[in-house]
C-alpha cells in the first residue's frame, strides 16, 4: 500500500520567542498616538497604525504556525478563545466607562444636542462592540466621532475573523505558497489603486488591509526561509533594515506640523481646502453632518489630482514596516536597533498600548470636548490616559487573563 502523506505545511523557522522590541514599539507608538490626540503635532501620524498592523498579521499568523508545529494541529476554537480573553474584558469596561457619563448628561439635560451626542455614542458603542466600527463610522471622519480610534481595532479584529481561517485552512491543505501569491496580488493592488488616488469601497484602501496582509506575508516568508540565515544575508538584511527604518520616518514626518513651520518637505494629509481633522467649533448636530459629507466629498474627488501623503505615505510606511519586522525578528541582537526598542520603560508601555489605545481618545472627548483648550491641557490628558491605561492593565487585563487564557492553550503531549 502506498502511504498517505501528510499535505499540512510546517514552518521551518526558529522559534519564535519573545520580541522585545515589539513592545517597545508598540511603548513609542501608543505614545504618539496619545500625544497626536491630545494636541496635534502632525496632519496625522497614521503611519504608525501601518506598523501596529504589520506586527499583529505577522505575530497571529506565525503563532498559528507554531501551534501547528508544536501539537500537530491548529484549534481554531481555542485560537478565537485566547483573542476573547486577551482583548474583550477591558474593552466592555471601556465601553461602559465612557457610555455612563454621557447617558448622565442626556438624562439631566434633555436638549437635541445630547440627545443626537447619546444616539451617537450609543451607536458606536454597538458598531466597536461587534467590531463593525470601520464599517459604519468613515476612518477619514475620527475627528467628528466619540470613539474614532475604534475602526482600527475593528479592522485587525476582521482580519482575526477571516485572515487566521484563511491561514489555517491553507496550513491544513497545504496551500501556503498559493495564499502567499494571492496575498502579494491583493497587496499590490491596493498600492496601485492608493496610488491613484482610489480609496476602494467605503474607503477600505484607506483603512489599510494591506499592512495586515503583509504581515501574514512576512510570516509565509519567516516560515519557509532558511533557519539559520548567512552572514552575508544578515548584513544585507541589517542593511536593509536601516534603510527601512529610514523610510518608515519619512513617512511617518512627512505629515508633520513642526516641518511645515520650518519649511521642510511637507506633504498634506489629505486635500487642504477642508480640514477632515478638525471640523468647526460650536456647531449643531446638522451642521455637522454637513460639513462631514462635504469634507468627504471634497477629499475623495480632489485625492486623484494631487500630491498627498494617504497616496504614497501608507504604503511607503507598510512595506518599511515589514522590512523592519523581519530585520527585528531575524537579526535579534545583532540588530542594534533592537537594543534601542527594548529599553524597560518603553516595553512597559507596549504592554499597556493596548488599554491606552481603546480609552484614551474618548477620555480626551470628555475632559476637553472639541478639543479646545489647547497645548496647556497635552500634559494632564497623557497622564490621566497613562494612568487609565495602567489601571485597565494591572485590574482588568492581567486577572482575567491569569485565570482564563490556560483554558484555551495547548501544549505538546
Amino acid at each position: 500500500m502506498t502511504a498517505v502523506t501528510n499535505p499540512q505545511f510546517v514552518t521551518s523557522a526558529p522559534p519564535m520567542r519573545q520580541v522585545k522590541a515589539f513592545d517597545g514599539i508598540r511603548g513609542i507608538g501608543v505614545t504618539l498616538v496619545v500625544l497626536q490626540h491630545a494636541w496635534a503635532v502632525a496632519d496625522s501620524l497614521s503611519g504608525y497604525i501601518d506598523l501596529f498592523f504589520v506586527i499583529s498579521g505577522f505575530l497571529i499568523t506565525t503563532l498559528l504556525f507554531e501551534e501547528q508545529r508544536n501539537v500537530g494541529d491548529v484549534s481554531m476554537r481555542n485560537f478565537y478563545g485566547r483573542r476573547a480573553v486577551r482583548l474583550l474584558p477591558a474593552l466592555l469596561v471601556v465601553l461602559v466607562l465612557f457610555y455612563l457619563p454621557i447617558l448622565f448628561v442626556t438624562v439631566t439635560n434633555w436638549n437635541a444636542d445630547n440627545q443626537f451626542l447619546l444616539q451617537q455614542v450609543s451607536l458606536e458603542s454597538l458598531a466597536t462592540l461587534f467590531y463593525v466600527h470601520n464599517i459604519f463610522f468613515s476612518p477619514l471622519l475620527g475627528s467628528f466621532q466619540y470613539m474614532g480610534q475604534m475602526w482600527s481595532l475593528s479592522l485587525e479584529e476582521q482580519f482575526y475573523l477571516l485572515g487566521a481561517l484563511a491561514t489555517w485552512v491553507s496550513i491544513r491543505k497545504g496551500w501556503m505558497k498559493q495564499f502567499g501569491v494571492v496575498l502579494a496580488a491583493f497587496i499590490a493592488f491596493v498600492w496601485v489603486a492608493r496610488g491613484l488616488g482610489h480609496g476602494g469601497p467605503g474607503q477600505f484602501w484607506f483603512q489599510r488591509p494591506d499592512a495586515i496582509a503583509l504581515g501574514v506575508l512576512l510570516a509565509i516568508i519567516h516560515a519557509m526561509a532558511p533557519t539559520d540565515l548567512s552572514e552575508r544575508a544578515k548584513v544585507w538584511l541589517r542593511r536593509a533594515g536601516w534603510v527601512a527604518l529610514g523610510g518608515l520616518l519619512i513617512a511617518l514626518s512627512s505629515s508633520s506640523k513642526l516641518i511645515e513651520h520650518f519649511g521642510g518637505p511637507y506633504v498634506p494629509l489629505y486635500p487642504t481646502d477642508v480640514n477632515i481633522e478638525a471640523p468647526p467649533k460650536n456647531m449643531s448636530p446638522d451642521e455637522l453632518r454637513a460639513y462631514a459629507d462635504h469634507a468627504i466629498q471634497v477629499v475623495l474627488r480632489d485625492i486623484p489630482n494631487g500630491n498627498y501623503w494617504v497616496r504614497w505615505g501608507f504604503t511607503l510606511a507598510t512595506l518599511s514596516s515589514a522590512v523592519v519586522v523581519f530585520a527585528l525578528v531575524r537579526l535579534r541582537d545583532d540588530f542594534q536597533l533592537t537594543k534601542w526598542l527594548s529599553g524597560r520603560v518603553v516595553c512597559y508601555v507596549g504592554v499597556l498600548s493596548y488599554a491606552i489605545y481603546i480609552s484614551h481618545y474618548q477620555l480626551f472627548k470628555l475632559i476637553d470636548p472639541g478639543f479646545q483648550h489647547g497645548p496647556k491641557w497635552v500634559i494632564p490628558k497623557m497622564v490621566l490616559a497613562f494612568a487609565l491605561g495602567i489601571a485597565l492593565h494591572h485590574w482588568v487585563e492581567k486577572p482575567v487573563m491569569k485565570r482564563f487564557r490556560r483554558r484555551f492553550t495547548r501544549h505538546a503531549t
